[in-house]
């Protein structure tokens, strides 16, 4: 049985909205690019995909933690995608992004809504509160980085130059 949005079971949840000058068209064929999820998601995992509707995440948590699953993508339809965690999913989780027309014709609004059931029960959920694990931050900053790639085909990131905070040469 893969986890569902609705499954009572999953008791962390974290719900983001970006609007995207875009098509819904458009972006809803980028979101299913197998190459897209590894790209918006670098902040929390890593994702490999196995195809256009599963992938492979790892992810790395608390004092070296490593959790892995894999989803699935359950439906696709023309105004939304839903993907689910297989059982042996070491964070099952589950996830709904919608596509609506913006209003006055700016593009396509963009809602995800990610539910999880983090590892280690309440000790787990302890733990992504002490080491700052916010679920919605990790929510928006993917679909900000999703807005920049559909906007402009790259995502924008200081790694590796001289003035970035982390790992520049400045330290």
């Amino acid at each position: 049985m893969n986890a569902s949005l609705a499954d009572t079971k999953l008791d962390a949840a974290a719900r983001a909205a970006v609007t995207i000058g875009r098509p819904a068209d458009d972006l809803r064929a980028l979101r299913l690019d197998p190459h897209t999820q590894s790209r918006i998601w670098t902040h929390f995992a890593e994702v490999t995909a196995l195809d256009g509707r599963t992938a492979d995440w790892v992810a790395r948590g608390p004092a070296g933690g490593e959790y892995r699953w894999r989803t699935d993508i359950s439906e696709s339809g023309p105004d939304e995608i839903l993907w689910s965690s297989q059982d042996s999913a070491d964070v099952p989780n589950a996830g709904r992004l919608a596509f609506r027309p913006a209003p006055g014709d700016r593009g396509t609004e963009l809602h995800l809504d990610v539910r999880f059931d983090p590892p280690g029960g309440v000790v787990g959920k302890a733990a992504s509160k002490l080491f700052h694990i916010v679920p919605t931050e990790i929510v928006g900053h993917a679909l900000y980085k999703f807005r920049a790639l559909a906007l402009t085909g790259e995502i924008p990131t200081t790694d590796l130059q001289p003035a970035a905070r982390h790992g520049g040469t400045d330290r």
